[in-house]
């Protein structure tokens, strides 16, 4: 392995942000970062960590970084639309989803994420079908134990989202308010 790959690091920020280590998580994504500064995918894996520590400026700062190594990235648009999200800044949040889509039309978290957002808007038509997109891609993800792996399911690695039987549960609760 190279000195100049960032794998161990990243492998080790997962595994410690996995047993509830955040310091150690975000130490291991630094490192990885220092390792090979043009990884899109270790700026976004300690975007997300900072999130979790709630340093959004910082975790834009990661996920900006991220898009400008890698423009076409879609978990660093995704991520940086939840930043949005949670700032209250609903447009630029949908701004960043519809971009992450259209740089990975199979991302089902991005379509999630956008579904949500569409319904804090109070878009129900349009969050209706964004969740029905996701639910369709979620089940055919590999991630989620269906379907079988497609082209940009690797690059997808370094992203803020929840799994498909949670999503399927919101759906149903949420439908329910309606």
């Amino acid at each position: 392995m190279s000195p100049n790959d960032p794998t161990p690091q990243i492998a080790e920020g997962e595994a410690k942000l996995a047993d509830g280590d955040l310091s150690g998580a975000i130490d291991a994504f630094q490192r990885a970062v220092e390792a090979v500064p043009s990884s899109a995918v270790a700026h976004s894996k300690l975007g997300i960590c900072f999130v979790h520590a709630h340093r959004l400026d910082e975790a834009a700062s990661e996920f900006s970084r991220a898009i400008q190594l890698d423009p076409t990235y879609a978990p660093a648009y995704s991520n940086l639309g939840n930043v949005c999200r949670e700032r209250g800044q609903l447009e630029q949040a949908v701004t960043h989803y519809q971009k992450a889509i259209s740089m990975d039309p199979d991302y089902w978290i991005a379509h999630q994420n956008l579904g949500i957002v569409y319904k804090q808007q109070g878009r129900v038509g349009e969050a209706v079908r964004e969740f029905k997109i996701a639910t369709r891609l979620s089940l055919r993800s590999p991630a989620s134990g269906g379907g079988s792996p497609r082209a940009g399911a690797g690059r997808r690695m370094g992203c803020l989202g929840t799994g498909s039987t949670v999503l399927l549960l919101w759906i149903i609760l949420a439908a329910r308010r309606w």
